[in-house]
């Protein structure tokens, strides 16, 4: 994997060429029957922001209004509290923290199909447009890396200010106003105008051309609005009052009235009948200007059911399918094997989701799983019961420890209330439940090859594997005859014993060594800590935090800021000693989490401590 080049000689390069699809396309010809995509996310919209969810009179959205009557409108539809999570979900059917967005990551590791890829192969010309958010500073993050042929828009909010400096990304103001975009064959540059509108003539000049094309499409559009900072432009925020509920009103206006214009495009290419279209939110409201999100408690950042239930509309290809609410539970991550499902394309084994057509065929609406969601950041997370009546969680702890609480939905569909005493075995058994989860959704689904030597190499899940942007946590039985070299990535981090003491190391910036005990016939040994990328005064410094544990008892800590090298996350990690010297003990096949070991009571760092030397002698 190719480490993220000096932007400027970037620029250059995509003047001159288009950057290949990270599948290749199907040389099947297309198959005629199977309808276009057409995806729009609408960004912190939350479910009150929809004026046909509440009749609510306070906010002009005639459009998406319209849209709703025509297609399915979802009352019960979730996604996340926060923006990264929901896209990484849609895109992958996977629960975001398997992806490692927590709510931030460093990108969908390229041995992930995204949805986007599984619609190359099925003969899809795929384009995105709009606010990315799953990835910038590493070059396999970016949209054409991860499955859509043609891409414009921005990385990151951040950049819309203007991102060139000494030729690197950096993040600068936010503005709707002359936005600074970029795309697979155009170089980064301000537009003059309003981000919305911009947008939207974007999506419609790219559907004349794919309609025209003859193949067909998936078009990925994710505006920004209404998120902050609230910027309406002037021809919308005259007609509303000079407050932030006016301003509000009014970016929510030029939204609703942008959707309606693409959506119209779409009519007058005759195309509206061989596609599917989809409206949805990424998260709650802000519930700043406006209660956005009523009639149920909380909002963004919180997992309540304000900050997870959002607006979601479908226009089936099967009219008999449109003009109706469906009531039955569904989530963002749903959406990737639906859309295959509605397109014919064979969904794939082992994904956290579930088509929800046959049930809006059949009018069920009783959902197949529980649903899980987290906010590493505020320590909170939560689960719904598998029929949708019960929530148990945290909804928001920022200063750790607060216990978990039960809500009865069917009682306060608002999801305001908790319920005391909790029935003990509900409680109970919802709690293990989620432990079960969040073992499962951490650990590091990796390819581990052994060799005759008796080292190995551990490889896959790139973005997971690799100290860089996140949260992770190495740990490896350690036999008590072993020395020499227990694990590295070469020119990033390393892990060896010689005599008693164990030395991790990272890049020139981090050493931390502990001394193993006498006695155990197996040792075991566990990194955990935390690397976030930061820009301060215009520099990069990194957050870095790191603990080395040894039989279960933190020995070494550091917390500091510097600049960690992450070279190249493909770069497979060695175990054992690869070198001339044949290793006195074969290694155990390490276990790694993208979270830290301390911080949920779902795994501790005994218990991790225990796994690792499973089956030896110890």
């Amino acid at each position: 994997m190719k480490r993220l080049e000096c932007l400027a000689t970037m620029i250059v390069l995509l003047s001159l060429c288009g950057i290949a699809p990270a599948h290749a396309q199907s040389a099947d010809p297309p198959v005629t029957a199977r309808p276009n995509i057409l995806l729009i996310m609408l960004d912190d919209m939350g479910y009150n922001d929809l004026a046909i969810n509440n009749d609510n009179t306070a906010i002009n959205t005639p459009h998406l209004d319209a849209f709703a009557r025509q297609g399915m409108r979802f009352t019960r539809h979730y996604a996340t509290a926060v923006c990264s999570p929901a896209r990484a979900a849609l895109l992958t059917g996977l629960y975001p923290e398997r992806v490692g967005f927590l709510p931030s990551g460093r990108g969908i590791s390229p041995q992930i199909v995204t949805l986007p890829e599984r619609l190359q192969d099925a003969g899809y010309t795929t384009w995105h447009l709009g606010k990315w958010h799953l990835g910038e500073y590493e070059r396999e993050s970016w949209p054409d890396r991860q499955g859509f042929d043609h891409w414009f828009g921005f990385l990151n909010q951040a950049f819309l200010g203007g991102v060139i400096e000494e030729g690197e990304l950096r993040p600068a103001g936010i503005s709707y106003e002359n936005p600074w975009l970029m795309g697979d064959s155009e170089p980064g540059a301000y537009y003059t105008g309003h981000l919305t509108d911009i947008l939207a003539d974007r999506a419609i000049a790219a559907l004349s051309e794919l309609q025209a094309s003859g193949q067909n499409w998936f078009l990925n559009l994710w505006f920004y609005a209404p998120h902050w900072p609230i910027e309406p432009a002037a021809r919308f925020a005259n007609n509303y009052p000079d407050t932030p509920a006016g301003h509000y009103r009014a970016l929510i206006d030029q939204l609703d009235h942008n959707v309606g214009r693409v959506l119209a495009h779409l009519d007058a290419l005759d195309a509206a009948g061989e596609t599917i279209v989809v409206v949805v939110s990424d998260n709650g409201g802000t519930n700043f200007q406006v209660d956005n999100n009523a009639p149920f408690t909380g909002k963004k950042v919180r997992l309540t059911e304000g900050g997870l239930r959002t607006p979601l509309i479908v226009r089936w290809p099967d009219d008999s399918l449109n003009g109706q609410v469906f009531d039955g539970l569904v989530g963002i991550a749903d959406l990737y094997p639906t859309l295959l499902d509605v397109i014919g394309v064979p969904v794939p084994e082992g994904l956290d989701s579930d088509s929800f057509l046959p049930r809006v065929q059949h009018a069920s609406p009783a959902p197949e799983r529980a649903r899980f969601w987290e906010m590493a950041t505020t320590n909170a997370w939560s689960m719904l019961s598998a029929d949708g009546r019960w929530r148990l969680g945290v909804p928001f702890d920022p200063w750790r420890g607060a216990q978990p609480k039960l809500y009865d939905l069917q009682a306060d569909p608002s999801g305001t209330d908790t319920v005391e005493p909790p029935p003990p075995q509900r409680y109970q058994q919802m709690l293990q439940d989620y432990q079960s989860w969040y073992r499962d959704v951490h650990t590091v689904n990796t390819t581990y090859e052994t060799h005759a030597s008796g080292a190995g190499t551990l490889s896959g899940s790139d973005f997971l594997r690799t100290p860089g942007d996140g949260t992770i946590t190495f740990g490896i039985g350690v036999p008590d005859g072993f020395s020499g070299q227990l694990a590295r990535q070469e020119g990033i981090w390393s892990l060896e014993r010689e005599g008693n003491q164990v030395t991790a190391r990272f890049g020139g910036l981090i050493t931390l060594r502990g001394a193993l005990q006498p006695g155990p016939a197996c040792h075991p040994v566990v990194l955990s800590g935390n690397f976030h990328r930061q820009r301060r005064a215009g520099r990069r410094e990194d957050e870095i935090s790191m603990s080395l544990y040894i039989g279960g008892v933190e020995l070494a800590a550091v917390k500091m800021m510097g600049v960690l090298d992450v070279g190249d996350a493909a770069m497979p990690t060695l175990i054992g000693n690869h070198d001339d010297a044949a290793p006195t003990a074969s290694l155990p096949r390490p276990l790694m989490l993208n979270s830290r070991i301390d911080s949920r009571t779902a795994w501790t760092v005994e218990e991790f401590s225990a796994a690792l030397c499973e089956g030896s002698d110890a």
